[in-house]
């Protein structure tokens, strides 16, 4: 041992069962041996009667925190993978509909709608769907070859690369979200036991055995951790409660004409703290002093404007492009109201740590039409191809609401309400205003940014934007 104690030692537990893992950690509070060799004495049944006793018996959760799984999901609906992502504290990569071409041996068809007398149009609905995207992708490859040819200092595989991906990119918004997809989710056993809970009661059929199958697959790496994962009869009812009670209280429904309509703001600022740039400075002073917070913000709001901008340049001027902003800024949020293509709702809700409150799939609010389908004289095609989604949508619902969300293509808008602080705001609006981001949440994450500049322009000041 040396003067400055005993020797520090790091080092990864590799090659172990992520529940016996929890266990050597969870093992920390009440031994003082090293990791390693606690972890040798461990076997799977130890392990289990640990989880037993402490986890299931005492409640002591955490420990459950320290099983890490990875889930290959493959061949879900899109819709289904915002069901499971719905779920913050777990990793997600998800097959792009921007970088790959899909086809109609891949999209969910319900099992209940197959066998009603809807399962007709149902299906009829879905290969008219693909067969007219395969159509209009193979013939977009002339238009984008033709309006962006290739240069010499270019090589073929990267400007083949390049046109598929500008193809893809404007051919995604007539794809259902039906189409099947794959999900790679990592996550600790404590959040997958909620996250399988939720699915499991969930309406849809396909999300409930999405749920089942991921327990089965789980159990046989953490048994102990997810064995009572299950229905939960408060998700579940409490749900309908509320549908129930909204269609008898909110008489204002829109049309459901499924007609485009771009007459809607597409970003609503709804709620913002009139005092946030006083509750951001009192936070960054805060840190440096031995005062409590309510002497902080009495003398803060006595500064003048100059100072206050003065305080929030000397926290920011020196940001770069990939610092991460000082956690204060977390202490004020804005609410916001969006009206996005589901397209754009893909790559917008992958940002969980704010929260979000997702209305369902409809076809009521209109939908994006890319230039370029225009451009390529394809307007005509795409509206046929939405508007006979929209037919197929307005007569499955009647008696089917969840599952008539299928047939509906990505272009087709829907509203979320999201709540972000401002510390997540640095980082969404530089990421999802970048040039190389697809132009449907461009614009979301535009409108964003210009309305906290409205409202609170010293705090938007050095907010990274890109406003072409």
């Amino acid at each position: 041992m040396s003067s400055y104690g005993a020797k520090r030692r790091i080092y990864p537990l590799v090659g172990y069962n992520p529940e016996v893992v929890a266990v050597a950690f969870g093992k920390c509070s009440r031994t003082p041996d090293p990791f390693d060799v606690t972890i040798k004495d461990l076997d799977a049944d130890k392990s289990r009667r640990f989880h037993e006793k402490w986890i299931i018996g005492y409640g002591h959760s955490s420990v459950a925190e320290h099983a890490v799984l990875s889930m290959a999901i493959e061949n879900v609906s899109i819709l289904a993978t915002k069901v499971i992502e719905d779920n913050r504290l777990a990793s997600y990569t998800e097959k792009s509909t921007r970088y790959q071409q899909f086809d109609k041996n891949h999209y969910y068809k319900p099992k209940n709608i197959l066998a009603s007398p809807l399962g007709k149009l149902y299906k009829e609905t879905g290969d008219y769907l693909f067969d007219t995207y395969e159509k209009i992708v193979a013939k977009m490859f002339e238009f984008i070859e033709k309006k962006y040819p290739k240069d010499d200092e270019i090589e073929e595989k990267a400007y083949r690369a390049k046109t598929k991906n500008k193809v893809f990119d404007n051919c995604r918004y007539m794809l259902p979200i039906a189409t099947q997809t794959n999900l790679g989710m990592t996550v600790n056993a404590r959040q997958l036991e909620y996250a399988i809970i939720k699915m499991l009661s969930h309406p849809l059929e396909e999300v409930r055995q999405i749920g089942k199958e991921i327990k089965k697959a789980s159990f046989k790496v953490t048994p102990t951790l997810i064995q009572y994962a299950d229905y939960n009869d408060f998700i579940a009812t409490t749900n309908k409660a509320l549908m129930s009670l909204s269609k008898k209280y909110l008489k204002n429904h829109t049309t459901r004409s499924g007609k485009n309509d771009n007459s809607q703001k597409p970003v609503i600022l709804v709620k913002y703290d009139k005092d946030a740039e006083n509750r951001i400075i009192t936070s960054l002073l805060y840190r440096h002093t031995t005062l409590h917070y309510g002497a902080v913000e009495k003398m803060v709001k006595k500064l003048n404007k100059k100072t206050k901008e003065e305080i929030i340049d000397k926290t920011l001027s020196k940001l770069k492009k990939y610092d991460r902003p000082p956690r204060e800024l977390e202490n004020t949020s804005y609410i916001f109201d969006i009206l996005m293509d589901y397209g754009a709702f893909r790559d917008v809700q992958r940002h969980r740590i704010c929260t979000q409150i997702n209305q369902m799939v409809t076809i009521e609010h209109g939908y994006s039409t890319p230039d370029e389908i225009v451009e390529a004289g394809y307007k005509k095609d795409y509206e046929g191809l939405m508007e006979k989604a929209a037919e197929a949508f307005l007569k499955i619902s009647k008696k089917y609401p969840y599952e008539a969300q299928y047939l509906v293509p990505l272009g087709y808008k829907k509203r979320t309400l999201m709540t972000f602080n401002l510390r997540e705001l640095y980082h969404f609006i530089r990421l999802r205003t970048a040039p190389n981001g697809h132009i449907s949440y461009r614009r979301i994450a535009q409108e964003i940014y210009k309305e906290i500049k409205k409202v609170h322009p010293i705090l938007a000041k050095y907010i990274m934007v890109d406003l072409t």
